[in-house]
């Protein structure tokens, strides 16, 4: 096994951790909040939650795009530094866009949305991985 698929590996493992996480978190929110509020909280959450979810795996696939060596030529610190920032402002962008799309168009709850919202960005902290990381002692 080499160093580049170990990496892989650990990244791709830590990527679907963080998703399951955000899913998990944003639905039972979603849940609590339409027996607490109404319906109109359920979709409104579950939209505030997918954007999260969805700039998260847009990202991981630039990150993924920004390590993989120029030409393919394997190397152990290669990263393409403007596929990284390209990913990070499109990122960026595309949260602004949605929350603008689901906030003004389509008319969901604000507070809905923005627990959605909240709650997948806390799915970072509670997925905290240590795939493959030794620990300093």
């Amino acid at each position: 096994m080499t160093v580049q698929s170990v990496t892989n590996n650990a990244f791709s493992h830590t990527l679907r951790k963080i998703l399951l996480v955000q899913v998990g978190l944003v639905v039972l929110t979603a849940v609590v909040l339409s027996l607490v509020k109404s319906h109109e909280f359920f979709l409104a959450t579950l939209y505030g939650g997918a954007v999260i979810i969805a700039s998260t795996s847009y990202f991981g696939w630039r990150l993924k795009i920004a390590t993989q060596t120029v030409d393919n030529k394997p190397s152990e610190n290669s990263v393409n530094s403007i596929e990284l920032i390209k990913g990070i402002v499109i990122r960026f962008v595309m949260v602004i866009v949605l929350l603008a799309l689901g906030l003004g168009w389509l008319k969901l709850a604000p507070a809905g949305v923005l627990s959605g919202f909240i709650v997948a960005q806390l799915a970072f902290w509670f997925s905290r991985s240590g795939y493959g990381v030794t620990r300093r002692k």
